[in-house]
């Protein structure tokens, strides 16, 4: 039996726990606006979906959540390497990945919807490019 004077000199040891959630693809589709409209504009030079606008009843395609539910395929192009990005829903899930590990803040904004145009081009610079490289 271990004494309390004998656990207090034990190292501590480090303890770390994994909280997941999903996120709906109305959440999603409030990133992409954010994003789209303002927050991603300075680095986008062009964006156009392959794959996913079809399924949109809603002006414009990417602010429907159906597009966001679908499996659909985004080229995104980026101004200053002339580099097509692609947004597939893999690349969503890597970036909410990357976000909860580096700026978990980001989570939080995107769950309690009060984020800002910030917040969007955040979360997809990181489902882009595993990263935040612009700004």
């Amino acid at each position: 039996m271990t004494t309390t004077a004998e656990a207090a000199k034990a190292p501590a040891v480090a303890v770390t726990f994994k909280a997941e959630i999903e996120v709906s693809a109305q959440k999603v589709t409030d990133q992409i606006i954010s994003a789209f409209e303002g927050g991603s504009n300075y680095w986008i030079d062009k964006v156009t979906a392959k794959k996913g606008r079809e399924l949109a009843t809603e002006r414009p395609w990417y602010a429907d959540p159906k597009v966001w539910s679908s499996d659909f395929l985004i080229e995104v192009l980026a101004e200053e390497d002339s580099r097509v990005h692609l947004l597939t829903p893999a690349k969503i899930n890597e970036g909410f990945a990357y976000l909860s590990t580096k700026y978990p803040s980001r989570i939080a904004e995107i769950v309690e919807e009060n984020g800002d145009a910030e917040t969007g081009d955040v979360f997809l610079q990181a489902c882009l490019f595993g990263d935040i490289v612009y700004g």
